[in-house]
C-alpha cells in the first residue's frame, strides 16, 4: 500500500488524492466558481486572480500540459466550452441565476456548480485529469470532491482570506 509522509513526519496510508504525481500530468482541471477568466479584469468580481488563472494555464499548455478551466455560466450568450488558448479550454457550468448573484450567495450553488463538473468530467475514463487546481475557497470545496471522486491529486490556490485582505 502506498505511504506518504505529512508535515508531521508521520506515515499514514495514501487516499487517492494524497498520491505523488510519478510523471508529469498531461492534463489539469481548473476550478474558479467565482469568476471567469474571460471576464475582463477591474470589472465586477474579475481581477488579479483571472490574471493568475489565465497566465498558469497558458504557461501549461506550452509545455504541452492541457488545461481546462470550470467556471460559473454568468451569461447564456458563451458557448458551453469556449477555447481560451490552444490546450486551454474554458468549462461554463450552470449553478444558479445568471445574473445578479452576489459572492456571498455563491456558496448556496455549490452543489449545482460541482453537479456540472462531475457531469461534463462523467464521459471520460478514469484517470483523465492527473491534477485538480482549484482557486479561492468556494473552488476548494468542489475541488476536494472532485479530486476525492477522480482519484487525481489536489492543489489549492487561496488567494485571498478576508482576515488578511
Amino acid at each position: 500500500m502506498s505511504q506518504y509522509v505529512s508535515r508531521l513526519g508521520r506515515r499514514s496510508p495514501a487516499t487517492p488524492s494524497r498520491l505523488r504525481l510519478h510523471r508529469r500530468p498531461r492534463r489539469v482541471a481548473m476550478l474558479s466558481v467565482h469568476t471567469s477568466p474571460l471576464h475582463q479584469p477591474g470589472t465586477g468580481d474579475a481581477g488579479g486572480m483571472n490574471v493568475y488563472i489565465v497566465e498558469l494555464a497558458q504557461r501549461l499548455a506550452a509545455i504541452n500540459i492541457e488545461v481546462e478551466i470550470f467556471t460559473r455560466a454568468t451569461t447564456a450568450a458563451l458557448p458551453p466550452t469556449v477555447e481560451l488558448a490552444p490546450g486551454v479550454l474554458v468549462r461554463h457550468v450552470d449553478a444558479g441565476p445568471y445574473e445578479g448573484l452576489a459572492k456571498e450567495d455563491l456558496p448556496a450553488q455549490l452543489c449545482a456548480f460541482t453537479h456540472g463538473v462531475m457531469q461534463a468530467w462523467a464521459g471520460h475514463r478514469p484517470g483523465y485529469y492527473d491534477l485538480v487546481h482549484s482557486h479561492y475557497w468556494l473552488s476548494g470545496h468542489v475541488g476536494w470532491l472532485a479530486a476525492e471522486r477522480w482519484g487525481a491529486p489536489l492543489v489549492h490556490a487561496m488567494h485571498t482570506m478576508a482576515k488578511v485582505k
